[in-house]
């Protein structure tokens, strides 16, 4: 259901419809009483409800007025001034609730979520319910993917409008230029428009009307402008744009461009000629090059969501819907009275569900540390830690190895590091390794020391890395040519090593094994100062 309100969220063309869709299906996915979105305005401190559901009767007579809100005021302005998710199972007693006067007092629990987008927060989603602690980290969690999706949504929703201005911006400038129209018969002006009275200093237009079509001709481009006349009358084509310089009635000189066409006048073989001030040319072509920017900056950000919504639910989906599967098969079959099962079996089919668990809980986990590492709230907290007996006990408790022949060689070393983030990055390498490699094949994972740090290698002997992929590999979603089709992974596994390791101050690389392989690398300073 999550992954389908979400495509459905990034079909939606107006931030409303995206803060109805979310409010009416949410439900489906967090049971709740009350439920309200806000939209952080251009102001950068007003909250703009943009979407309220409610059941309670004490809400029946709120207004989006009412919930209007201001940044840092009440639990909805702490979060989008924090940024950071936040969960207050009494929100009666919550120190950054807002009690208004005349409400009733009631037990409720609110769960509120920052949208964010990229290092923005554009807006925040709360939910309330009646009773005291109603909520859960699964909600939490369930809640911040889709403060994502709607996040990517709503911006997506903003880019079009953008375009939309741009486009109608570009069309005035292109409708509405002011050109100078001129008709010409047997050399003499018979028609000027009002833009030809304006670039002439004429007061009207009549007054350029009967005037020989040379003596609005600088001297020394009435050759090329007679030229001009001579093939509009006699061989009836187009002329091309050229330069010339028009003498204005005032005896000034503008430059402008012309571009002559014939035409039949009162039937007669005639001219037209359509001039433009090349000074305000410049300007309208300065304005339209912008608005052509702004155009494309709108379409390519358009193209970039686009691609990192496929790509995250490209990769997303499978990972989800492959354990839910079996756990939700395992589960039937346990649940079913007409099956009978011996106490193995019933084991088998536990471990199972434990097992399949682990990887949602694994790659919801992944997915939060990823978001939360590009907003900046995750710190390394550094304590002494005995890498070499971590390492081993990581590889020891590693539940994809079943098959693999994984040796490991490590030196004793003491560091000051964040000891569960480096467990993170010797696991998502040892799993990676063993995602594209096939069983049977050797791991080598490794702990030595050198003046710069602690140095973990991680190596199997299977295809390797190309060296054009050895830095984009690091991105989240990107994964190497080899990914095996049994397990073919989200692509944000790197991703997390190369920013736990940066927490550190210290970097993460691939290399091409001696023999053969892929060398995954990370140095970790021992010397947090250094």
């Amino acid at each position: 259901m999550l992954h389908s309100l979400a495509a459905r969220l990034n079909r939606l063309r107006d931030t409303g419809q995206i803060g109805e869709a979310i409010t009416a299906e949410l439900r489906g996915l967090i049971d709740y009483h009350n439920c309200r979105l806000f939209q952080l305005q251009p102001d950068g401190e007003t909250l703009m409800p943009v979407a309220f559901r409610g059941e309670l009767t004490e809400y029946q007579g709120e207004t989006f007025e009412a919930l209007l809100t201001r940044v840092g005021e009440g639990i909805t302005g702490h979060v989008a001034e924090s940024g950071c998710s936040y969960y207050t199972p009494d929100a009666g007693r919550d120190p950054h609730a807002v009690v208004v006067p005349g409400t009733p007092e009631i037990d409720e629990s609110i769960l509120a979520v920052p949208l964010r987008y990229g290092e923005r927060t554009t807006g925040v989603i709360v939910l309330s319910k009646l009773g005291l602690d109603q909520f859960d980290q699964d909600d939490m969690k369930l809640l911040e993917v889709l403060a994502s999706h709607a996040a990517v949504a709503i911006e997506n929703a903003h880019l079009l409008q953008a375009e939309r201005e741009a486009t109608a911006k570009y069309r005035a400038l292109v409708d509405f230029s002011p050109d100078a129209i001129l008709v010409q018969v047997d050399g003499r002006l018979v028609f000027a428009n009002p833009a030809a009275a304006q670039l002439l200093a004429a007061t009207y237009p009549e007054d350029l009307v009967d005037l020989d079509a040379l003596d609005i001709v600088h001297p020394d481009d009435r050759q090329q402008a007679h030229e001009r006349i001579r093939i509009l009358a006699e061989h009836r084509q187009a002329v091309p744009t050229c330069q010339e310089r028009f003498l204005r009635l005032d005896g000034t000189v503008v430059e402008v461009e012309v571009t002559g066409m014939p035409l039949t006048y009162g039937g007669r073989p005639a001219g037209q000629l359509v001039a433009r001030d090349i000074t305000e040319r410049k300007r309208a072509e300065e304005e339209r090059a912008q608005a052509w920017k702004a155009k494309e900056e709108a379409m390519r950000r358009l193209k970039a969501l686009d691609t990192m919504k496929n790509t995250f639910l490209e990769a997303v989906s499978h990972d989800l819907r492959t354990p839910l599967t079996v756990v939700l098969g395992n589960a039937l079959t346990l649940a079913r009275d007409e099956v009978s099962l011996s106490r193995d079996e019933e084991r088998i089919l536990m471990d199972r569900i434990v097992a399949n668990a682990r990887k949602l809980d694994r790659l919801l986990t992944d997915l939060l540390d990823l978001d939360r590492l590009s907003r900046g709230v995750i710190e390394a907290r550094r304590q002494p830690t005995d890498l070499s007996g971590l390492i081993r006990r990581v590889v020891e408790e590693c539940d994809a190895k079943d098959g693999y022949s994984v040796a490991v060689q490590a030196e004793e070393v003491t560091a000051m590091v964040d000891g569960p983030k480096v467990e993170r990055i010797v696991d998502n390498l040892l799993r990676n390794c063993l995602r594209h490699t096939p069983p049977g094949t050797s791991i080598f994972v490794r702990l030595t020391t050198s003046p710069e740090g602690a140095l973990i290698a991680v190596e199997d002997e299977g295809p390797g890395v190309p060296a054009e992929l050895r830095e984009a590999i690091f991105e989240p979603f990107r994964q190497g040519p080899s990914s095996a089709a049994h397990s073919p992974g989200v692509g944000i596994g790197l991703s997390l090593v190369a920013r736990f390791t940066e927490l550190h101050g210290g970097h993460a690389w691939v290399e091409e094994r001696e023999g053969g392989g892929a060398s995954f690398r990370v140095l970790l300073p021992t010397n947090p100062e250094r």
